[in-house]
This record gives C-alpha cells, structure tokens and sequence, in this order.
C-alpha cells in the first residue's frame, strides 16, 4: 500500500509540476506575446514617424533638386548661349545618309535666348539632345570657317574633317544660317 500511495503520490505531483510549469510558461509566452506586440507597435510607430520624417525630407530634396535642375539649366543655356555668341552661326544643321540606317544628324539652333542641341550619330549608336549633345557638337562646329563664300566641294570636306565622317556618303546636306540672317545651304548626292 505504500507503495501505491508513493506512486500516486508522484503521479500526481507530476502532474501538478507540469500543469504549474505549463502555466508559467504560458503567462511567460503571453507577457512575452504582449511585449512584442508592444514592441511591435512602438517599432511601426517609429517606422511611420520615420517614413514621414524621410517623405518630408524627399519633398524637400524634390524640391531643391528640382530648383537645382533649373539653376543648372539656367547656367547650362547661359553656358550654351556664351559659347553660341562665339560661333559666327546662329543655326547649324548637318545630316549626312550613308544608306541602310547609316546616318548622322547634328543640329544647334539658337532661338533667341533659347538653345536646342540634337545629335544622332546611327554610326556611333549615339542618341543624345539638350547639353550632351550640344557639348558634342561645338567643338566640331567651333573648328569650321565656313562663310557665304566658300565652294560646296570645300564646305563639304571641312565638315567630313571636323566631325570625323566618311567622304563616301550618299547624301550630304548642310544648312548655317549666320549672325545676319543670312542662309546658306550645301547639298550633294552621290
């Protein structure tokens, strides 16, 4: 009998240890629930807070990045116009064809204070306009010392030789007009 008396005695025991043990883990596990949730609602807090923080900030990067595009527009048209009162020509327009989707097109175009640049060189797989392609094309332009009175033939190679280009093109078409208004066009077809 003492012996059924100690084996219920441990059974029982342990059954209440593990039904205590269970109990304290599930207060554990719920306060540990609880404090993560918490943590949880602090942390999407802090996340808010943050993202309305950062939002701001771009806002306000948005807007200074944009006001920084326009001064460097303004400075970049200034920089153009500069360098376009340099040059004798006001408007500038070259396409030459070389045939099957061979062709290069550089124009520069002063409308009153307003610059426009456009460059496509199907050669190069160069397609570029605004301030890329006004740097590409300037120097080429500002090397020319083309006038009203130069021959079609000498006009046609000092632009081959200034922008690099092939003599043995289909068509060749050149159009300046200078300072003065005055328009002057070059057209050869092989």
């Amino acid at each position: 009998m003492k012996r059924l008396f100690l084996l219920m005695a441990t059974l029982l025991l342990t059954v209440f240890l593990a039904a205590c043990g269970t109990q304290n883990n599930d207060d554990d596990t719920n306060a540990d629930q609880a404090d993560e949730g918490t943590m949880q609602d602090e942390n999407q807090d802090n996340r808010n807070n943050k993202n309305d923080q950062n939002d701001d900030e771009n806002m306000d990067d948005e807007d200074n990045s944009t006001d920084n595009n326009n001064e460097t527009d303004a400075a970049s048209n200034d920089d153009m116009k500069q360098k376009m009162d340099e040059l004798d020509y006001t408007d500038f327009q070259l396409e030459v064809d070389y045939g099957k989707n061979k062709e290069y097109e550089a124009e520069i175009e002063q409308d009153n204070d307003r610059i426009e640049a456009d460059l496509e060189d199907e050669i190069n797989g160069v397609d570029v306009n605004g301030e890329e392609a006004f740097n590409k094309i300037y120097p080429k332009v500002k090397k020319l010392t083309i006038d009203a009175n130069t021959n079609k033939d000498d006009a046609i190679m000092e632009v081959l030789k200034a922008f690099d280009l092939d003599p043995d093109y289909d068509k060749f078409e050149l159009e300046l007009t200078f300072k003065d208004g005055k328009k002057v066009e070059f057209e050869d077809k092989k």
